[in-house]
């Protein structure tokens, strides 16, 4: 049993626990392939359910699923510890500002005695960052990226995202917003009319829409269009269900950043 659905779900999914039961979103807008799609599709097929809605925590529901083991996020388990820990022993895993997933994956993987996948997973992924960083050595080195999230209230570039953890691995050269928010730790926000002041300087950009009408009003601003960036067709858009996971976002996540170098 999962009870946040990024980190924690992808990490049961990808060490192939047999998944009970997992928080869900309502119908929303999202339109780019989730992630996680097919192989929580499969989950679902061997009996996995989605029990309760994301953010909204029933533990008659959990309790009803009988889970042998409930994973999730400390932040999430702690107010409930006792309740949980009656309900089935539980395993406490980090976020982006806690723990690296790899961390989360392997104490996972140590407490279920799946120890030889999650050190599968971790070296396939080492071994595709080494082989893109390789490949695209020259251009990583020469262009300047930043990883942009974009809504109606503004833009923003968070150096802890998962997608902004792979686009370090492989060795992108950040923008200077990109550079700034890793100096600081911490999101570097922007007004929407300060797009061009943020992300001007980007030679290359993964823009983070969540839904399609947003992401069709961006490509339509005048700003939007005169990023370079834009004008040279150096752009891919992901949404937020790249911002967390583990082995398997990782890797989808590096599909994203080889997308965007392909254009350069």
């Amino acid at each position: 049993m999962v009870i946040e659905g990024r980190r924690d779900l992808d990490i049961v999914l990808s060490l192939g626990l047999p998944l009970a039961g997992y928080p869900f979103d309502e119908e929303g807008s999202l339109d780019l392939d989730a992630p996680l799609g097919d192989d929580l599709a499969a989950a679902e097929a061997d009996g996995a359910e989605g029990i309760f809605l994301a953010d909204d925590i029933d533990l008659e529901a959990i309790a009803a699923v009988a889970p042998s083991v409930i994973v999730s996020r400390v932040d999430d388990v702690e107010p409930i510890l006792d309740e949980l820990q009656a309900i089935a022993p539980v395993i406490a895993i980090g976020e982006q500002d806690t723990s690296t997933w790899q961390d989360d994956l392997s104490l996972v993987a140590e407490a279920t005695g799946t120890e030889a996948r999650a050190i599968e997973l971790i070296a396939a992924y080492d071994t595709r960052v080494a082989e893109l960083a390789s490949t695209y050595a020259d251009v990583l080195a020469s262009t300047t990226i930043a990883p942009v999230s974009i809504d109606g209230e503004g833009s923003e570039v968070r150096p802890s995202r998962l997608l902004s953890l792979v686009l370090r691995d492989v060795g992108a050269t950040p923008s200077t917003s990109f550079a700034k928010a890793i100096d600081n730790g911490e999101g570097v926000e922007f007004g929407p009319e300060q797009l061009v002041a943020g992300f001007g300087d980007a030679d290359a950009i993964v823009a983070l829409v969540n839904e399609a009408d947003v992401w069709k009003s961006v490509q339509e601003a005048p700003l939007w269009r005169q990023l370079p960036a834009v004008r040279d067709g150096h752009v891919v858009r992901s949404d937020k269900r790249t911002h967390e996971g583990a082995a398997v976002t990782a890797m989808w996540s590096l599909d994203v950043v080889e997308d965007l170098l392909q254009t350069l």
